[in-house]
């Protein structure tokens, strides 16, 4: 097997890797999103590499949230910031939590 084989079979797409996570294919997206998993373009296709899937999906230390947990911090979490502009959109509140995660990394 070639090398470029072989990098690919280690990439994989958004449906491949909510199939290996058992998660659905929209919190594949939403974990990219969030800057928790990187991924690439190829072509129209987002790809994401196995090794993070694995490493991310087999997190047990924070526990996965459900859609309604993760909404009610999205509404709390500009209070706790001090700010008192609230976010316009989901782009911001995203944008914020990567600001976050980063200055606690």
């Amino acid at each position: 097997m070639s090398k470029e084989n072989s990098a690919s079979l280690d990439m994989l797409d958004v449906q491949a890797a909510a199939a290996l996570a058992r998660r659905n294919p929209e919190t594949v997206r939403r974990w990219v999103w969030s800057g928790r998993l990187a991924a690439q373009r190829c072509g129209r296709r987002l790809v994401v590499a196995r090794a993070d899937v694995e490493a991310l999906a087999g997190e047990g230390a924070r526990g996965h949230m459900s859609l309604a947990e993760w909404a009610q911090r999205a509404q709390v979490s500009p209070k706790q910031g001090g700010s008192r502009r609230r976010a316009r959109s989901a782009a911001d509140l995203v944008l914020k939590d990567r600001a976050q995660r980063s200055a606690g990394a």
